[in-house]
């Protein structure tokens, strides 16, 4: 049978901006177990005390420290925005491979403006600068085009090397975003950049956060 313990862990992993208040040492225990004490008595069908729920949140929480004290904070050396930004986002076809390396082979020779291509299982993604419009237009005229977004600025996140061995180092970042309620139109990364698209009216103030 599930224990209260392991109900509360998996509250905490479904609820993060509580994890995050635990973190902060925002949170008082005994008002968040009277809160959740009646969930947990649905799940185990028996009355349960609050004590016994707020002791397994004060055991969780000092497992939670401990996991902040052990991984170092990693902060951007550098942050890059951009603005006019333009996504476009196509069905896979037997055809866009070649569209694709048409597309980076023209790019690759202006190397001026930004532009990034990912793959997916159905569809491909094709970001750009819009000064690069005119070209991605004429090379994938003839696949499908599922969806366009204008209107784009992104936000460039140069990290250390060392990130790729570090847990939550992305979600630290994009915790901030959505604390804030920022949304994130898409997500492309390498092994040391960590791009972040969003709406022209949110990038000053998701910049703001992320160089904090």
């Amino acid at each position: 049978m599930i224990t209260i313990g392991e109900l509360v862990n998996q509250y905490l992993r479904n609820h993060p901006f509580i994890e995050q208040g635990i973190q902060d040492d925002l949170i008082n225990y005994s008002s968040l177990a009277r809160q959740i004490k009646p969930q947990f008595e649905k799940e185990l069908m028996k009355r349960i005390e609050v004590s016994a729920v707020g002791m397994a949140l004060r055991r969780a929480a000092k497992n939670i420290q401990k996991r902040k004290k052990q991984y170092p904070v990693i902060r951007p050396e550098e942050l890059i925005v951009r603005s006019g930004i333009v996504e476009y986002t196509f069905e896979k076809s037997d055809t866009i491979s070649t569209a694709v390396a048409a597309f980076l082979h023209a790019t690759a020779k202006e190397n001026k403006y930004f532009s990034v291509v990912t793959e997916g299982v159905f569809e491909v993604a094709v970001i750009m600068s819009s000064q690069y419009e005119h070209i991605a237009k004429e090379l994938f005229k003839h696949e499908n085009i599922t969806f366009r977004q204008g209107k784009v600025c992104s936000i460039t996140l140069r990290l250390p090397t060392n990130n790729v061995v570090i847990p939550g180092v992305y979600y630290r970042f994009l915790q901030k975003l959505a604390w804030e309620n920022i949304n994130i139109v898409d997500i492309v990364s390498t092994l040391t950049e960590f791009t972040i698209l969003l709406s022209e009216e949110e990038v000053d103030r998701a910049f703001t956060l992320l160089k904090e």
